[in-house]
């Protein structure tokens, strides 16, 4: 009896060490909405889901090493909550939206997995409606089916450091294989991806400029972004830019600029931006072919982990652009050339 209560008494103490050395954290986001979008004389009703924040689940943990060194991970799945399907289109619950292992330190972190890309941070931060939801800019992918744009959110297969803070000052550099054989003669470069951000926040400044390059099977399916982005919080109202760049190898080319606000008023917060997005260069078909997005919602907060939020965006195109307002889980109503589309979302967020 005595040895089983001092193995048991050992075997405490070896949990309670081990568990005081490591963390792991289950987190996640439920994020529903209703939402009615409106384009070329049709329009449609439904559910919408990540209207506020992306919906998740997620696993994340740390381990103490000593001497200053932790190990981490973090795994993190896309939810499509309006359907109870696992990721929007159908399918189970994935790793998608991270999947990544870590060693941190004094030097920084050296992160390898799935993870966002330098250059899509800058759009989600400096983004008043954090590129979700109806309100989201549209500077992701501008160049979608003109070039290899992979790698506008997240990269597979990356190899990421980021400097410790120093007084403001950070970076990110991140390398993607594309994991192509070198049989496949040029196009053994295909997917592979060099992105790099850099900036400075503290206080109420922030800003960052990021690059990244995604090369082609080809050369003119090489995909080259950079952005630059910048806050200023005055107390009152926080104001932010981002201008965009992106163009390939066939010389097309698009150009974004955003500026927009928050407004802290009571328990809440007012949003709105505006979007101009200008086909630079190229052929015929895309000169001329702009669009203008506006976007102003109001987010009210009823505790520290649930929001409720309300949103309202327009979209107006020029020449024979069809672009339209979307969000997550509705669609299928199209703009004519050159016509409007629009749209009103209003749902709930609860954190965990």
């Amino acid at each position: 009896m005595k040895k089983s209560l001092l193995a048991l008494a050992t075997l405490t103490a070896f949990a309670g060490a081990a568990s005081a050395q490591s963390s792991v954290t289950l987190f996640g986001i439920v994020d529903a909405g209703v939402a009615r979008l409106s384009a070329g004389g049709n329009s449609v009703t439904g559910m919408t889901n990540s209207g506020y924040n992306s919906s998740r689940l997620g696993f994340r943990g740390v381990e103490d090493l000593g001497g200053g060194l932790q190990a981490g991970f973090w795994l993190e799945g896309q939810l499509a909550n309006d359907s109870g399907e696992g990721a929007a289109g159908g399918g189970g619950l994935n790793f998608q939206r991270r999947s990544t292992v870590s060693l941190m330190g004094g030097f920084g972190e050296i992160r390898l997995g799935r993870d966002y890309t330098p250059e899509f941070w800058n759009l989600t931060i400096y983004d008043p409606f954090g590129t979700v939801g109806i309100g989201s800019n549209n500077t992701i992918a501008m160049l979608a089916g003109q070039a290899n744009v992979t790698t506008a959110v997240r990269s597979n297969n990356a190899v990421s450091y980021f400097t410790p803070n120093m007084g403001g000052f950070s970076a990110q550099v991140m390398y993607a294989f594309g994991e192509k054989s070198s049989a496949l003669g040029s196009a053994k470069k295909e997917n592979n991806y060099l992105g790099v951000r850099a900036g400075y926040a503290a206080g109420p400044v922030s800003v960052h400029a990021t690059y990244g390059k995604t090369e082609g099977a080809a050369d003119a399916a090489d995909h080259k972004v950079w952005n630059v982005g910048a806050s200023f919080n005055a107390g009152f109202l926080t104001a932010s830019l981002l201008v965009q760049q992106e163009k390939n190898g066939a010389g097309l080319q698009a150009m974004a600029i955003e500026p927009g606000i928050q407004v802290p008023v009571g328990a809440g917060v007012i949003r709105a931006s505006y979007g101009h997005y200008d086909q630079k260069k190229g052929t015929a078909a895309w000169n001329d072919n702009d669009y203008q997005k506006i976007a102003v919602g109001y987010l009210h907060n009823m505790s520290k982990r649930t929001t409720l939020y309300a949103t309202y965006a327009r979209i107006a195109n020029d020449g024979t652009q069809t672009k339209t307002v979307a969000t997550n889980g509705l669609g299928g109503v199209l703009s004519s050339p050159g016509g409007n589309s629009s749209g009103f979302e209003f749902g709930v967020r609860h954190a965990f």
